[in-house]
């Protein structure tokens, strides 16, 4: 019966909340539309499964109850005799659930963490303020010789709008999971690298707008077209990786790996390193070249604004269709919103975890309240007997804390042993810290026995002032 009304219980819960996790977005997009109906099937196998769980963990108590000896039973102190056997297997059960629930706060923290981390890199740029989106002028017609001036006049409007400071472009967008690399050859080094190079076409204040720091030598600028000698600005990472301590400027290498290719490029510049793919993955060897010089069929814009970028989108779409109504935008997002899709696994995780682990642990919560509140019940007359002998209150609520907190104790030790082995299977999923690190077991472990003291301070709280006299005379 038990069983069953919390299986009708749980069907209604899913019910009523089965839009919650969409409504939390736990990964990091826009709203999905989804129809999310009870399946008959689904809801059948979670009605069987309900009733044999009654049925698997009723046996035990069912058969104990068969095995009673009739002659104590039926004298009048057949309860104070049943209390000095207390099952351990109530207890037992009580532990496991603490030390299950450790194991699923333990990496819960784990990943909550690593997504705190995430959200913490230092990506090298300004993504704040930020508008992205994404055309392809060739969906409406626009030739290769068209495009570059296209480009032009949709930045010079795009900048005209109040609000916006400037406008950039680059063929990929960063921490959006988009490159392009390649093998190079650096004219003059006989030891080439099999490690590829990544490369982003941008246009010439693409560097000022992301607010990317220019170390050494010069940017990219208007002049560098198709006209005039190919040049690039290379980042931190790759000067160090095939210059070392000398200066690059003036140096020259080439894409595809080719000899024939080596002095194709020339270095005018250096800049800070940026994160580039994603904020999990390191910063790569980067060569940002110009767009006049190799123009992109389809680019992304960058819109550096002077206040809530979202909130400018509008805007930004009135000025485009005022160069050309037919050309339609993709990927409309700010910098901000691109770095979280980017976390999507990270977030999911960290946000289901939580809750299946604080879930667990309110439930081995609820589980160690009422085998407390019971046995606290059926000792009664022995706390009745004890406070007669004079026993004190703080000392009965201790004697019961002590039964509680030895649970608990053992359940967490079983739990830390437990973590130890299973979170080592998610140490790729983690960034910026261990399986074992000590800071995150410990809040978990602090944070389960507080909890768990608090459900197992109620009964104790309520069998210290427990009246002797009625104690004497409990049934």
């Amino acid at each position: 019966m038990l069983a069953m009304l919390g299986g009708a219980a749980g069907v209604l819960f899913a019910y009523l909340g089965k839009d919650t996790l969409l409504s939390l977005r736990p990964w990091g997009g826009s709203e999905l539309v989804l129809d999310l109906r009870i399946d008959l099937r689904v809801l059948a196998f979670t009605m069987v499964v309900s009733l044999l769980t009654g049925i698997l963990f009723g046996l035990a108590p069912a058969l104990r109850a068969t095995r009673v000896d009739l002659s104590p039973a039926l004298k009048d102190n057949a309860r104070s005799l049943a209390s000095a056997a207390r099952p351990l297997l109530t207890k037992a059960l009580i532990v496991v659930q603490v030390s299950l629930s450790l194991v699923l706060m333990i990496g819960a923290a784990l990943f909550v963490r690593t997504l705190t981390n995430l959200e913490a890199v230092d990506v090298g740029f300004n993504r704040e303020n930020l508008l992205l989106f994404r055309v392809d002028p060739r969906l409406s017609g626009y030739q290769s010789a068209r495009i570059p001036d296209l480009y032009q006049r949709m930045t010079e409007r795009i900048e005209a709008v109040p609000g916006v400071r400037s406008a950039t472009m680059s063929r990929h967008p960063l921490l959006s999971g988009s490159a392009r690399n390649s093998n190079i050859t650096v004219q003059g080094d006989a030891n080439q690298s099999d490690e590829p190079v990544y490369s982003n076409t941008v246009a010439a204040n693409f560097l000022e707008t992301m607010e990317m720091p220019l170390l050494l030598g010069r940017g990219l600028s208007i002049h560098d077209d198709a006209r005039a000698p190919k040049v690039a600005v290379i980042n931190q990472a790759m000067a160090r990786k095939y210059f070392g301590d000398t200066n690059p400027i003036g140096r020259r290498f080439g894409f595809g790996g080719r000899p024939e290719n080596a002095g194709q490029i020339e270095i005018v510049g250096v800049v800070r390193d940026a994160k580039y793919t994603g904020l999990r993955q390191d910063i790569p060897p980067t060569a940002y070249t110009s767009y006049l010089q190799e123009t992109p069929g389809q680019i992304t814009f960058e819109v550096r604004t002077a206040g809530d970028a979202g909130a400018m989108a509008a805007s930004i779409r009135d000025a485009v269709r005022e160069v050309d109504s037919n050309l339609p935008l993709f990927d409309v997002k700010t910098q901000s919103q691109q770095a979280a899709e980017s976390l999507m696994q990270e977030r999911l995780f960290a946000t289901l975890s939580s809750f299946f682990g604080v879930l667990a642990m309110l439930l081995a919560c609820v589980g160690l309240y009422g085998v407390m509140s019971y046995g606290v019940t059926r000792r009664t007359n022995e706390i009745g007997i004890r406070m007669a002998l004079g026993a004190t209150s703080p000392r009965v609520m201790r004697m019961v804390m002590r039964e509680t907190m030895l649970m608990v104790g053992i359940g967490v030790t079983i739990g830390l042993g437990t973590a130890m082995a299973v979170t080592r299977l998610i140490v790729t999923m983690l960034y910026g810290l261990a399986p074992t690190d000590p800071v995150t077991i410990s809040i978990a472990v602090v944070l389960m026995i507080a909890v768990a003291a608090v459900a197992g301070y109620i009964p104790a709280r309520r069998a210290s002032r427990v009246d002797p006299m009625i104690a004497l005379r409990y049934e």
